[in-house]
């Protein structure tokens, strides 16, 4: 699936505190923002039985390698 680009203000903002390594965290506050990056195949959603729908949302394998990309964000130097 390819990755959609178009994102907005807020999902870019979210992808950009993950790819930095910042809070994982899913919330009412970010959750629209999450599924968005989902509709653009850049992440998926995890339920869990004790943790509830979308308690977590994990890169896509083209997601993860897109990342920098995708956010604006510089690589980290190795």
């Amino acid at each position: 699936m390819p990755v959609e680009t178009q994102l907005s203000e807020a999902a870019l903002a979210v992808l950009r505190l993950r790819v930095e390594g910042g809070s994982r965290e899913v919330n009412d506050s970010n959750r629209e923002a999450y599924r968005e990056l989902e509709r653009a195949g850049i992440m998926y959603a995890v339920s869990g039985f004790s943790s509830g729908r979308e308690y977590l949302y994990r890169w896509t394998d083209e997601g993860y390698a897109r990342r920098f990309e995708l956010s604006g964000c510089a690589r980290a130097e190795q």
